[in-house]
Parts: C-alpha cells; structure tokens; sequence
C-alpha cells in the first residue's frame, strides 16, 4: 500500500497565499445515515479538502459538517456516486459547472476547496498508477 499525506501541500498552499487554507465553507448538520454513506476514499479526501476528521458512527441529529462533505455524502445516497465509485476529477469538475451555472448565492465548489480536491484526485490517481505498474495494490493516501 501506498501513502501520500498531503498536509505539506496545505502548509505549503496556505504559506504562498499568507493565510490558512479556506474555501466558502457553508456548515450544514449531516445524519448518521449521510455520514455511513461516504466511504474511506470520501473520508481521506474530505479530511485534505476541509480538514474535517469525520467521527466513524454519529448518533442522534448528527454532526455539523461542511456543504461540501454534505454533497459528497447525498451524491452517495442518490446521486452519481450511489453506484460506489470513487470521486474522479470529471465528478468534481461536472458539480462545480452545474453550481457555477445554477447558483446565484455562489459556488461551494470553488476556489481552494476545488483546488485542493483536484489537486488530490489527481495524486491519487498518479499514485494507483504508479502503484499498479509495481504491481502492489492501492490505499490510502492519507498519512
């Protein structure tokens, strides 16, 4: 298994721009039900993205989270990832064109939210290649 922990990429993101690392971070409360929705891979880019470590079992009303972990978690329960494939760059990129086309109130998938994330896929992805091309198998890239 590979690692790839990209904390150096958020103090090195948040010392070029001379504060730390933020996006329009929109705090909605997420249900035990939305929450066991996400899977490893959602959890690992989510905690690089908001920085939120997400408990493992919630009860009650839930837990406060971002609107950006919140839309990862309902596209897992009905939208284009209820078929349980990984977040892939075209997911981001397609959520972020029907926000930046559809909401006047502003895009909660943009800036250094959206950066990160791409940023992210786009190590994982080189790290499975890579990984698969030596024959190992694939992991977490979360430290």
């Amino acid at each position: 298994m590979t690692t790839f922990g990209l904390s150096p990429l958020l103090r090195s993101a948040s010392a070029a721009i001379g504060s730390p690392v933020t996006g329009d971070l929109r705090w909605l409360y997420a249900g035990p039900r939305d929450l066991a929705a996400l899977t490893e891979s959602d959890r690992d880019l989510i905690a690089v993205v908001t920085g939120e470590h997400l408990p493992e079992h919630v009860e009650g009303l839930g837990v406060r989270v971002s609107f950006f972990t919140l839309q990862l978690a309902l596209d897992r329960l009905t939208g284009p990832l209820y078929d349980g494939r990984d977040v892939s760059i075209s997911y981001m990129e397609d959520i972020y064109s029907a926000y930046d086309a559809d909401c006047p109130a502003g895009n909660p998938f943009s800036g250094d939210l959206l950066d990160l994330a791409l940023a992210y896929l786009t190590g994982r992805d080189l790290a499975r290649q890579d990984d698969q091309a030596r024959g190992g198998s694939t992991g977490s890239l979360v430290a």
